[in-house]
């Protein structure tokens, strides 16, 4: 049986680390699973947490003549060790729900035809010391949102919902540590355009909201706009480099590209809108369905709820 190789990147997480890691233990796959914990220079008691949880554990420290680079250069240092068939990223504040990793296995494994596969994605904060959940995944993932993820539209998937074939990195390469930010979906889009994924419709990750603590992925919003305009320039670049064809895919890239670009001035963005629509107007009609479905999952999405409630409805989207 193939193994899964988890790669968590951390940087000062002593308070969120151990149950990050706890919920990769007690997962109960029966392949091998080799958990990763990529450091990226903590001086807190995050090593020495992580340490504690067992020898299993492999435990990478960023080399002193290293700079950081966030979360992407915290990934790639993992990726370089990482010796399983499947690659799981995640982040070290969330967690893995109870036989996330058993369904995701089954539905990759023995698949050629697929690069990746990705979960739903619940999101939870703490409220008076009660921890309460809510459905962060939108609640009907469509085609072009499984075609196209990241290109599509929002809170369709996160990075912990994830599961990779190792060779997809051989083929399209590591994170680009050149981003600030944004540099996951990048990622993500890189492999999207060479590999189809399939969704998965189960809740099997968490994310966790409403905290102030330090953050890899912390940036302030001229950062993230600027990161974010390149990381789409880029990829409306390797469509046309890659001769790929798609409206919808092309469409949505520029949509993204000229939103960042006058993010200060959404009049002139409108206007370009228009002239993307015209252009290619059987994009524009298949962004239609998802335009609507947004409108409706955000209508939908209810009060917090225990993660009980969630368990036992795990098959239902609401």
């Amino acid at each position: 049986m193939n193994g899964i190789s988890i790669i968590i990147p951390v940087y000062n997480r002593q308070e969120f680390i151990g149950k990050a890691i706890q919920s990769v233990l007690s997962q109960s796959f029966d392949g091998e699973i080799e958990l990763i914990i990529s450091d990226d220079g903590s001086t807190d008691n995050t090593l020495e947490i992580v340490k504690s949880m067992g020898e299993q554990i492999i435990v990478i420290e960023k080399p002193d003549n290293v700079v950081s680079t966030g979360p992407s250069g915290a990934r790639n240092r993992g990726l370089l060790v990482a010796k399983q068939s499947y690659i799981g990223f995640l982040d070290s504040d969330d967690f893995y729900l109870p036989g996330h990793l058993d369904r995701a296995y089954a539905a990759i494994y023995g698949n050629s035809e697929i690069g990746f596969v990705f979960c739903r994605t619940l999101m939870c904060q703490e409220d008076s010391g009660t921890m309460l959940y809510k459905r962060w995944t939108t609640t009907r993932v469509l085609k072009n949102d499984i075609l196209h993820p990241v290109v599509s539209r929002s809170f369709i998937v996160t990075t912990n919902a994830f599961l990779f074939r190792r060779d997809v990195f051989s083929r399209v390469g590591y994170f680009n540590e050149g981003y600030s930010n944004a540099e996951d979906g990048d990622m993500w889009m890189r492999i999207s355009e060479q590999y189809k994924g399939m969704f998965l419709d189960y809740y099997g990750v968490v994310y966790r909201v409403n905290y102030s603590h330090d953050q890899l992925t912390r940036k302030d919003s001229i950062t993230i706009n600027t990161s974010s305009l390149k990381v789409f320039k880029d990829a409306i670049d390797r469509y046309y480099t890659l001769g790929l064809k798609s409206q919808f895919r092309i469409l949505s890239l520029k949509r993204s590209y000229y939103y960042y670009k006058y993010v200060s001035r959404k009049y002139i963005y409108r206007l370009i809108s228009i002239f993307l629509a015209m252009k290619y107007p059987f994009g524009f009609v298949q962004r239609i369905p998802l335009f609507y479905n947004s409108l409706v999952s955000k209508r939908k999405n209810g009060r917090w709820q225990n993660l009980k409630w969630y368990i036992k409805n795990s098959n239902n989207s609401n």
